[in-house]
């Protein structure tokens, strides 16, 4: 053993140069680990994408929710479907308004990659720049786990709101009932919820009033909301009033169609100048060179589908003419708005809802087997139906979801007929 060498001290560190920093760069200490991931803000999940937000849970998925709220104590809104399905086409209207797509938040197993819910949410700024999420209550889940998700969301948001479909008072009363003992039960830290009629109105005066009786819950009843925009109306003005004037810095914007930004697009071409370095040896003054012009590196974004902007109706006409065919919806794979519809039940809507979520799915499968993202399509078939889902070919972010009856249609020759329909230019 040479022991001279051995027992040499670790050098003192030295600032180096520009130059030499550059030809021999440090490693940085990044001591703040939210810092080095980049999160930037206190919120549930870890943001893997513009749209795309991940929480990787080791509990049931409400309470590990209720744990991260009560965690960071984030400010949101919560909208809950009661006898409608209200709130994610509100989710839908505004992040279309501004040519955005609604986020997902995919609460997972940790270790498993397979989504255990999905919760669709948009971020509108305040005034004073702080984003606000709105979440919907209508997630991917199972029954028990909708159910008890919806609660934690209702409980722990700066202001609960219920879309209230057209309902008999004794179905009304059935499905308010279980919320009324949730918040006389507690724990309930929301102090305020926003009962928004989208039907007939007379008799919800009194079953707020009944909801709120015996709870420390404040309920508003606001007047009959026809339109998406009226809604959002009526949710920032109740925001405002509960938590600043509206010209404050915590005031929320009324009109839909301002309420979230416009995305940013990124350039399609830039410029590249190469950094002169010099040598090792005697250093020499840089000569600078004109950068050449380079060619685009990136093909032009693709713009959201826009209703009426392709002859979608058209093209879902032919495919439902396909024998068996009860029902068929186009739609946006991310904002899941209705491109064109054909047929009756399910509703369009739900249609869009459910080709989502089962698109999403079937790439969180093929991202955790290690097959990365496909193309997914799907043929699945039940008791008495069939279903037929897939991307429409030329057209990125848009799909088609079909309902066929069983005792009608051969799924094997239903999608090859199918494949003979020609999509829209």
């Amino acid at each position: 053993m040479n022991r001279a060498r051995d027992d040499v001290p670790w050098p003192d560190t030295a600032r180096i140069s520009s130059r030499e920093d550059l030809l021999a760069p440090r490693t940085q200490l990044v001591a703040d680990r939210d810092a080095y991931l980049g999160q930037g803000r206190h919120d549930v999940g870890r943001r893997i994408s513009d749209d795309q937000v991940e929480l990787f849970v080791t509990t049931d998925i409400a309470p590990a929710l209720q744990q991260e709220f009560t965690l960071h104590a984030p400010e949101f809104i919560a909208l809950h479907d009661v006898g409608a399905s209200a709130s994610l086409r509100l989710l839908a209207s505004l992040a279309g308004a501004a040519g955005a797509r609604v986020q997902r938040l995919s609460v997972r197993r940790q270790g498993q990659g397979v989504a255990l819910a999905v919760l669709q949410f948009v971020e509108v700024p305040l005034a004073d720049g702080t984003p606000v999420r709105v979440y919907s209550t209508d997630i991917n889940a199972d029954a028990t786990a909708r159910a008890n998700v919806a609660r934690v969301l209702l409980a722990h948001s700066r202001l609960g709101v219920l879309l209230v479909g057209e309902l008999p008072a004794h179905a009304l009363t059935a499905q308010l009932g279980p919320l009324h003992e949730s918040l006389q039960r507690g724990p309930w830290p929301n102090r305020d919820l926003l009962m928004v009629p989208l039907g007939s109105s007379i008799a919800l005066a009194a079953q707020g009033a009944q909801l709120a009786n015996q709870t420390p819950v404040a309920v508003h009843v606001t007047p009959h909301a026809a339109k998406p925009k009226h809604v959002w109306t009526f949710v920032g003005g109740a925001w405002n009033r509960l938590h600043g004037s509206p010209n404050g810095q915590r005031a929320l914007p009324t009109e839909l169609s301002r309420a979230v930004p416009k995305p940013d697009v990124p350039s399609t071409e830039a410029t590249t100048e190469p950094m002169p370095l010099e040598s090792m040896g005697s250093p020499r003054p840089a000569q600078v060179q004109p950068a050449p012009q380079m060619a685009p590196m990136l093909a032009a974004p693709t713009p959201m589908p826009v209703p009426g902007g392709t002859r979608w109706q058209v093209y879902v006409d032919r495919c439902a003419l396909i024998k068996g065919t009860v029902s068929a919806c186009v739609f946006d794979t991310h904002s899941m708005q209705v491109m064109a519809h054909n047929g009756g039940q399910p509703p369009a809507e739900r249609l869009a809802q459910q080709g989502a979520a089962l698109l999403a799915a079937m790439n969180d499968a093929s991202r955790a087997l290690g097959l990365g993202p496909a193309r997914a399509e799907a043929g699945i078939s039940t008791t008495s139906h069939h279903l037929l889902l897939r991307p429409v070919p030329g057209h990125p972010g848009v799909a088609l979801h079909m309902v066929l009856l069983a005792s009608a249609s051969n799924l094997t020759l239903a999608r090859m007929q199918l494949e003979r329909v020609e999509p829209p230019r």
